[in-house]
């Protein structure tokens, strides 16, 4: 059986867990200087990427990183 092996790299993206960073003003807004896009990431911001790397539209991929930065790492 072929496996095949990939990883998601979000950028900050909001959830319960991450509340308390976002609440502070500060954090907050060091944060949104690093993001290219001009907000910061939702949990359905990495589902199209979940379902692209699920499916058979990436069934020739693997040992790749999937950037979900909002242009981040885009120096």
């Amino acid at each position: 059986e072929q496996i095949r092996v990939n990883t998601i790299c979000p950028t900050f993206i909001l959830t319960d867990l991450t509340k308390p960073t976002f609440d502070d003003p500060e954090k907050r807004a060091w944060i949104a200087s690093k993001i290219k896009l001009p907000r910061v990431g939702q949990v359905e911001d990495i589902m199209g990427a979940c379902l692209f790397l699920a499916s058979d539209a990436s069934a020739l991929v693997t040992g790749t990183s999937l950037l979900v930065d909002g242009g981040w790492t885009a120096g």
